[in-house]
């Protein structure tokens, strides 16, 4: 229940700092709404009133005229006050929205990448982003529940002062429907959490099955209908888990619902016979029927909105559970400045969910301006040694330092403006422009030319200029001024990315591999011959390229087995000579 408060107030603490005027409107407008709707069923009695007693020779004309009056002057306070608030809180629910989405973003870029390698986090990220639309939902409940308990505590309020019997009664009602309602939402919660993993299959297949990027080779593999079948497996479990508890809370759901008409039958007994005996005056009668309604009406409102606020509070939990999540590497306070020198020393390295080294007893330095490359068999190592030298990982024993700085006491931000990485799946945002895709991460103020610079390095001027927007054209052809370009063209663009950001050390993994090796040569002379004081560290399978490197490290079985020049590494006999040969041998 206390986390459940927690959620509460956290969400009322991002209102007021998202907007202080809307947050006083809300309250206010919760309170007109409320206390507006107990003055129309006054306004209205009194109009009743007056017309009955006019009907029956007992009262006066101008009574009804002057009712008739107030109730059209509220109906228009309504209306004015209600549009009013349409406005406010259909802008108020966007700056939320806002608000919601940054804090989830910002705490997503401040946990570890190897966090979001963990299937049970993985879950919990999906269900806090569904909780999102609950936050803003939550907002307009909770001015929803003020409303109604201000219409039951009014009424209420009247109905005890003539009755307090009936007064208890309609209170006492309230409670086991909240009661029920609440335990409904827990096992509800619990029926979430059995199927999450489940949907998360689901949803997966259904996106992969409508993303055009996918469609082309689904439907070469003839793919379609065991990703349909998958789906609809998994989305049937998913629905018949939720239909067991739909039928397991039938009853206790119908016997909660049948509380509000019976007080209200029993009440409306006693105020007729009130009536009928003369201790009540029609417009007292018709007033006190009003209120009873508005009480079960308003009782029936806030069992609802405390459900719904309940059930908002628990997935509105599943935000709060990523967003109070530390991070499994915490950000360091020392800044590095370029040029680095990195070293590897006696690094071993075992994926969290696995207890078999990946890395065993690797120690190599990167010196500034050196050319390294990084080489081996699949499944060597190579991978995760980037992903320790990118601070993605930590090592499990051994350790890495930077300028001689231990690499978790590293502030990460300063790190990476003084890296240039491409991964094999590089980013590229393909309904952004070309120059947006180039420019992405780059701090600094580029000018046109320096952009064709490096893409000049690339060997990619002319097939951008041949664009119709050149820089400016989207790379998604189903935008009015995108087109699609092949890898090799999308490849050079991301080499041409890692130039523009500038960095001391250029990390690239495989940077070429669907380039042509015409047009590889080319762009790795004109890379080295602009190498500069720029460190460089390749990964690749081709040895045209690693072999230009000034040293050579090779990975075999989990640990570094040669090291050297190329000219070295052929005259040692080992690995490498055996994988260039292999290769050599392959374009005779």
């Amino acid at each position: 229940m206390i986390k459940k408060l927690g959620s509460f107030f956290w969400v009322l603490k991002l209102q007021v700092q998202t907007s202080k005027f809307y947050s006083g409107w809300n309250i206010g407008w919760s309170i007109y709404d409320g206390v507006s709707s107990i003055a129309f069923t006054y306004f209205g009695a009194k109009f009743l009133g007056s017309a009955t007693s006019v009907a029956f020779g007992k009262g006066k004309s101008s009574d009804i005229y002057l009712w008739l009056g107030v109730l059209l002057a509220q109906a228009f306070l309504n209306v004015i006050v209600n549009k009013l608030n349409e406005i406010f809180d259909k802008r108020f629910r966007q700056k939320l929205e806002l608000a919601t989405n940054e804090r989830l973003f910002n705490k997503i870029y401040e946990l570890s990448q190897e966090q979001f390698d963990n299937q049970e986090f993985n879950t919990k990220i999906g269900r806090a982003q569904d909780s999102l639309n609950q936050i803003v939902r939550f907002v307009s409940e909770t001015s929803w529940a003020i409303s109604s308990l201000v219409r039951f505590v009014s009424a209420i309020g009247a109905i005890i002062f003539v009755s307090p019997v009936v007064g208890a009664l309609i209170i006492i009602s309230v409670i086991p429907v909240s009661l029920i309602r609440i335990k409904q939402n827990r096992i509800y919660e619990e029926t979430y959490k059995k199927v999450e993993p489940i949907e998360r299959i689901a949803y997966r297949s259904r996106w992969v099955l409508i993303d055009p990027e996918t469609m082309p080779e689904i439907r070469v593999m003839n793919a379609f209908k065991k990703l349909v079948s998958s789906w609809r497996v998994n989305m049937n479990k998913s629905q018949d888990e939720f239909f067991k508890t739909d039928k397991k809370l039938f009853w206790p759901d119908v016997v909660s619902e049948l509380f509000e008409p019976l007080v209200s039958f029993f009440a409306s007994i006693y105020f007729i016979r009130l009536l009928i005996a003369g201790t009540l005056g029609i417009d007292k009668f018709i007033f006190l029927r009003g209120l009873l309604e508005q009480a079960s009406n308003s009782a029936t409102a806030l069992a609802t909105s405390f459900e719904s606020l309940h059930e908002m509070s628990i997935n509105i939990g599943n935000f709060n559970e990523v967003y109070e999540t530390e991070p499994a590497i915490k950000n360091g306070t020392v800044k590095v400045k370029s040029p680095l020198t990195i070293e590897f020393k006696n690094v071993y390295f075992s994926y969290p969910t696995s207890k078999e080294h990946v890395l065993e007893d690797v120690s190599f330095i990167i010196a500034p301006s050196s050319r390294l490359a990084l080489v081996g068999e699949n499944g060597a190592g190579k991978s995760t040694i980037l992903k320790l030298l990118l601070r993605q990982y930590l090592p499990s024993l051994g350790s890495i330092t930077v300028n001689g700085v231990d690499i978790k006491d590293i502030e990460q931000e300063s790190y990476y403006q003084a890296l240039s990485n491409l991964s094999q799946d590089f980013l590229i945002l393909s309904h952004l422009t070309i120059r947006d895709n180039l420019l992405m991460g780059v701090q600094r103020k580029v000018s046109d030319k320096q952009i064709w610079d490096a893409l000049d390095q690339v060997d990619a001027r002319g097939y951008v200029q041949k664009l119709e927007n050149g820089l400016d054209q989207r790379l998604d052809n189903s935008f009015d001024d995108g087109s699609g370009l092949s890898g090799g063209q999308i490849q050079r663009l991301g080499v041409a990315r890692a130039i523009l950001r500038d960095g001391s050390v250029m990390i690239l993994d495989e940077p070429t591999s669907a380039v042509d090796a015409k047009a590889e040569y080319k762009i790795f002379n004109n890379l080295y011959a602009s190498h500069g004081a720029r460190t460089t560290l390749i990964v690749s399978h081709r040895f045209s390229t690693v072999r230009k490197a000034d040293q050579i490290i090779v990975m075999e079985n989990h640990k570094i087995t040669e090291y050297g020049t190329h000219e070295e590494l052929i005259k040692h006999g080992g690995l490498y000579k055996e994988m260039f040969e292999a290769q050599a041998e392959g374009y005779k």
